[in-house]
């Protein structure tokens, strides 16, 4: 019973992302203009203010992670995540995660969203998804200042050390 409410869950989850995301333009085929010029809004799940990025102007180092509520593999690396963004809490980069899911009542009845305490959490962020060629979940996405971005996909634990590696990299 509990097999077949997690896969009821799981084809609701992704027909409500499919059916938000017809409501908007497919990437054009040359998507490196569209990704360079493109500016995405992720509204907070909880009180807080809306997450703003825009690719072509950053100003500060950001790690985007996209993830989505029915995920599994994205329960089990937003922890990690937090965790690594604790140390930098401080420093001058945004830690993101970006939910695909299109509403955020979900999203705020799992443990694991409910728990972070050190990364931003927001929502709707199925077009940036698209735009920046999402195929799985997680993945995450470090973009510099420079405009240069790293990817990662899955939910391997060696990746929290690689992305500590760029954003100290980029701090220096």
């Amino acid at each position: 019973m509990k097999k077949l409410l997690i896969l009821t869950f799981a084809v609701l989850a992704f027909a409500a992302c499919a059916k938000e995301s017809s409501k908007q333009q497919p990437a054009p085929a040359d998507n490196t203009a569209a990704q360079a010029a493109a500016a995405y809004t992720f509204p907070a799940v909880f009180e807080g203010e809306d997450f703003v990025f825009e690719k072509d102007n950053v100003s500060k180092p950001v790690l985007i992670a996209s993830m989505a509520g029915f995920c599994g593999y994205c329960k089990k690396m937003l922890p990690l995540i937090d965790e690594m963004a604790g140390k930098y809490k401080d420093k001058n980069v945004d830690i993101v995660i970006a939910f695909v899911d299109a509403a955020n009542d979900k999203l705020k009845e799992i443990d694991v969203v409910k728990n972070a305490k050190n990364v931003k959490i927001h929502y709707n962020a199925a077009h940036f998804g698209q735009d920046m060629g999402v195929t799985g979940f997680p993945t995450m996405f470090f973009i510099d200042t420079n405009g240069e971005t790293k990817k990662w996909i899955g939910a391997d634990p060696d990746y929290i050390a690689l992305m500590s590696e760029s954003i100290d990299g980029s701090l220096k």
